[in-house]
């Protein structure tokens, strides 16, 4: 509830009473923490949107720089997820994205940050990760949790997907960097023939 108190003055300046005025601000509060929420997650898969990105892989490096522990950012996106929007439609599009989402969060701690930027490109931060092999692990995972058909609208169909990794601590990178030199490793993984990954050097 919130209420606002108006005193009520005589002519003499005396108070002789107060009027108050209250309302129920439920609704009010519930549109602020759903406007709260569009602002932070993607509408469609519920994973972080690209701000909560932007703010979790400047936080992470933050950590970075003082544990000296790495932080390993995976560029993904879906190989050929044009072709189902063209031959399928967007709908059974939007449940290959939904799918994709479920699965690659299945592959990672829940205390990683995955995230969609735009269409079907995705990005996972690890934290702590104490070399490559770490990041390689997790890109394999994801690679075979694909394998199995994705359901789109009302047929099965293959879907793979190409991941670029980079590693990086913070003090010594930059968010900006960092996503920079995965995506450069993600089209490498796509001309070496995609359904695969690749490590920035």
């Amino acid at each position: 509830m919130r209420g606002s108190y108006i005193p009520d003055r005589g002519p003499d300046g005396s108070i002789a009473g107060v009027f108050t005025s209250s309302g129920d601000v439920t609704q009010i509060r519930e549109t602020e923490r759903e406007l709260e929420r569009l602002a932070q997650f993607d509408a469609l898969t519920g994973l972080a949107n690209r701000h909560r990105f932007n703010d979790g892989i400047a936080a992470a490096l933050q950590r970075s720089q003082r544990s000296g522990l790495p932080v390993a950012l995976l560029f993904l996106d879906i190989d050929g997820f044009k072709a189902i929007n063209d031959t399928l439609g967007h709908a059974a599009g939007d449940d290959v994205l939904l799918e994709f989402a479920h699965r690659m969060l299945q592959a990672v701690r829940s205390t990683d940050l995955v995230a969609r930027l735009a269409g079907d490109e995705f990005v996972i931060v690890l934290e702590g990760v104490h070399g490559r092999e770490e990041a390689r692990f997790i890109a394999r995972k994801i690679i075979a949790s694909m394998r199995r058909e994705f359901r789109a609208g009302d047929t099965m169909v293959r879907v793979t997907t190409s991941i670029g990794i980079a590693l990086g601590k913070g003090g010594e990178t930059t968010s900006e960097a960092l996503l920079k030199r995965a995506d450069t490793a993600l089209y490498a993984a796509k001309r070496e023939g995609r359904n695969r990954f690749e490590v920035a050097v």
